[in-house]
């Protein structure tokens, strides 16, 4: 069964969306007012451009794709968010990089709570987290009890998460950072008869990999997807985000039934709702795509 659902992400604790409109996001992350570029809104800004100034951070976005922040008052200070899950609350450090990131994906929000319902009922869930960024999903995961392998290549990215373990001491699983290529780590869970429960994963449009393997998600994302369902346990699932402008969801939908049968696919977009602070707003901000094939049939594999 295949079917269409639309991920709306509403403010919480640490992040809100104020407004947007001319290809521009106002933003409040912690308790600091932020302008980041978004080119899906295409649309007018809602408020006027006094409200706009309030931004104390902008990031412009660069040729290359990266950004630089522009910050009014100084670098801010340490900035958190908390989210209050179905099944647990959880305390994100947040803060201003480079590619005009916070650290953390507030859109992500309604995934955090599927996973956490998710695990709930399964004995001892094992979850590999790939791609895992700075850990706000494998925090939820592990705060909702789960064993979860959180796999990223980048060093500062996994002590980001370290950071964020370190804040949720509460959880009632764990949380194992693992610095590798993500298909290295598929491969050697494979070869080793692991496997999981659940695999989540938002790959980037194009990257490196701990050992300078090259990543194209045009190239590889199917033999990825292979990998994942090779390791996963009978009735397990993947959940797939996807950010890379010009892929839509029936192609992600395509990729996963390759894989084998599954007992569903979602799929959907994700949106942001703007804060009602100026009054009831109805636009919804789109912020990527995801599909979540569940109900692994390994037999068919």
């Amino acid at each position: 069964m295949i079917h269409n659902h639309d991920l709306l992400s509403q403010p919480f604790p640490g992040y809100q969306l104020l407004d947007s409109g001319n290809a521009a996001k106002l933003e409040r992350i912690g308790e600091h007012v932020v302008q980041r570029p978004t080119p899906q809104a295409i649309w007018q800004p809602a408020c006027e451009e006094h409200y706009w100034q309030q931004a104390s951070s902008i990031c412009e976005r660069g040729r290359d794709g990266g950004g630089s922040w522009q910050h009014r008052h100084g670098v801010p200070g340490e900035l958190w968010a908390q989210w209050s899950g179905p099944h647990a609350t959880c305390h994100f450090r947040l803060g201003f990089t480079g590619f005009g990131h916070c650290g953390m994906f507030p859109e992500q929000a309604p995934v955090w709570a599927w996973l956490q319902e998710r695990v709930q009922g399964l004995a001892a869930p094992r979850i590999a987290n790939l791609f895992a960024y700075t850990g706000c999903g494998s925090i939820a995961l592990a705060a909702a009890g789960a064993q979860v392998f959180h796999v990223d290549s980048a060093k500062g990215i996994l002590q980001w998460c370290q950071d964020n373990i370190a804040a949720n001491p509460e959880m009632t699983g764990s949380v194992r950072c693992v610095h590798e290529d993500a298909r290295a780590f598929l491969r050697f869970a494979r070869k080793r008869g692991f496997r999981y429960h659940g695999i989540v994963m938002d790959p980037p449009a194009w990257g490196h990999g701990k050992g300078k393997e090259r990543w194209t998600i045009e190239s590889d994302l199917q033999e990825l997807l292979r990998l994942a369902a090779d390791v996963l346990e009978p009735d397990g699932f993947i959940h797939l985000s996807c950010h890379t402008p010009g892929i839509q969801e029936a192609a992600l939908v395509n990729c996963l039934r390759n894989c084998g049968s599954w007992g569903s696919i979602a799929h959907g977009e994700f949106t942001l709702a703007h804060s009602p602070d100026q009054g009831e707003d109805p636009r919804v901000l789109p912020a990527g795509i995801y599909a979540c094939a569940d109900g692994w049939q390994a037999s068919a594999g």
